[in-house]
């Protein structure tokens, strides 16, 4: 109670304890909630500065993402270039090389975006490192064929020696004039051994007085090589011959004095210089 020092009228004021309590609560609460508020912003500062440093980071890495994609597209195209000029070089089929068109639907994405142009390329680096792959396989298959080629290829010297008469028209002196030569006539010491050149069949041998034992061989691809002036020979009609095995011995005959042996090579029933084909390291 407030005792007026006045002679007016006292003024009574009274709070009860239940208004106090209800004035607590409602402080607290307000209290709690602008806490709660301050806290949650200061939260949501903190998550706001966290995306923005990921977003930045994000930024970075995607610019090195686009600088790395750009080098790898580069070097996958330079690859499926090498590839394909060797294949092609190779004599491989011109019908098994498929191009990537020059735009490509991508559903999902839109034309004009920042990420269609990136994703085209990826997109055209898998397909040319795909593609190159299925050419690197053709490439040796065509080299096991080429090599199979030229494992039946007769390029080996038939016997040790040198060139003494060569292929076409040369001048004999046993024949003192101008004669054609259907291969080649090599020198060599008495009893050389002679060599197949080629893997094939022995399809015919026999002798003459003019050329002396001969040997007749078959090869894969039509190939066909003859082997004369020989002194004896080591094989057998029909018999399968390896490359470098050893068929017979060179002799010379009475129209040829010299110790020789006269090496053909043939494609069907056409006779070719022996000399293009003999290995020139090998002698």
């Amino acid at each position: 109670m407030i005792i007026p020092h006045s002679e007016k009228k006292s003024i009574k004021i009274s709070i009860s304890y239940r208004s106090i309590t209800l004035f607590g609560i409602i402080i607290g609460l307000l209290t709690f909630f602008s806490a709660f508020i301050v806290l949650k912003f200061s939260g949501m500062n903190h998550e706001l500065n966290e995306l923005q440093i990921s977003n930045e980071d994000f930024i970075i890495q995607s610019k090195r993402l686009k600088t790395e994609m750009k080098t790898l597209h580069e070097h996958s195209s330079l690859y499926y270039e090498k590839i394909l000029n060797l294949y092609i070089k190779l004599g491989g089929d011109p019908q098994k090389i498929y191009h990537l068109p020059d735009r490509e639907i991508i559903g999902f994405l839109e034309p004009n975006s920042d990420v269609f142009p990136e994703t085209y390329r990826l997109q055209s680096d898998i397909y040319n490192l795909n593609t190159a792959n299925l050419l690197t396989k053709e490439i040796i298959k065509i080299i096991k064929d080429k090599n199979n080629i030229i494992q039946n290829t007769p390029s080996l010297w038939p016997t040790k020696g040198y060139i003494l008469y060569p292929f076409g028209k040369y001048f004999s002196p046993v024949a003192g004039g101008e004669v054609i030569n259907y291969g080649v006539d090599i020198g060599t010491f008495p009893g050389a051994q002679v060599i197949a050149t080629a893997p094939g069949e022995v399809y015919e041998l026999g002798y003459s007085q003019s050329t002396g034992y001969f040997i007749k061989i078959s090869h894969k691809y039509g190939w066909k090589t003859i082997y004369s002036n020989l002194e004896r020979i080591q094989v057998k009609k029909n018999q399968i011959i390896k490359k470098g095995e050893t068929i017979g011995f060179a002799g010379k005959t009475s129209l040829n004095p010299t110790y020789l042996l006269h090496y053909e090579v043939h494609v069907g029933t056409s006779p070719l210089n022996p000399h293009s084909f003999l290995n020139q390291v090998q002698n």
